[in-house]
């Protein structure tokens, strides 16, 4: 008798680990990641165009961030992953404000994109993490956007200036 009771206090201890477990893996947040790696490529010198997105996307969910863009204007961004354990990687898609898939990134842990605007509105940035059972991962996403006017660049002095 005093076996099979601690028996049943090893089962339902260990039944009741394995729910906390699923509970902090589902509903804890992995945390901010920060800057990703390839910042400083993707702002081309000129990181006043550029915003820094920290995001947590659920497991078996999607988490999206908005952004107005225009014509002619060039999105350019990059996004690393962090959190859970093993492949630790999500999909990036851009809806475009018609809701057309203007960019679908494969599987990763990070990646760089370059979208050119083609229609003014809301661009939508989607997270996609539903194929990931028990992890919640974060996502720290760099982005700037090139509004199409060619920045300052320095002349050369003309040869008869005074040095």
């Amino acid at each position: 008798m005093r076996t099979a009771f601690v028996g049943l206090a090893l089962m339902l201890l260990l039944a009741g680990g394995m729910a906390g477990g699923w509970v902090a893996l589902n509903y804890a947040s992995p945390g901010s990641l920060g800057t990703p790696a390839h910042a400083g490529a993707v702002s081309n010198g000129h990181p006043e165009q550029c915003t820094l997105v920290d995001l947590s996307v659920r497991a078996r969910s999607q988490a999206e961030h908005r952004v107005l863009l225009e014509p002619g204007w060039v999105l350019r961004g990059t996004f690393s992953v962090e959190g859970g354990f093993g492949r630790v990687d999500v999909f990036l898609r851009i809806v475009d404000p018609q809701g057309l898939d203007v960019l679908a990134s494969p599987r990763a842990d990070h990646y760089d994109f370059v979208v050119p605007v083609k229609v003014r509105g809301e661009y939508r940035l989607v997270f996609d993490n539903r194929f990931s059972l028990y992890t919640s991962k974060s996502v720290g996403m760099y982005y700037c956007i090139d509004r199409g006017g060619a920045p300052a660049q320095s002349r050369p002095m003309p040869r008869d200036a005074a040095i």
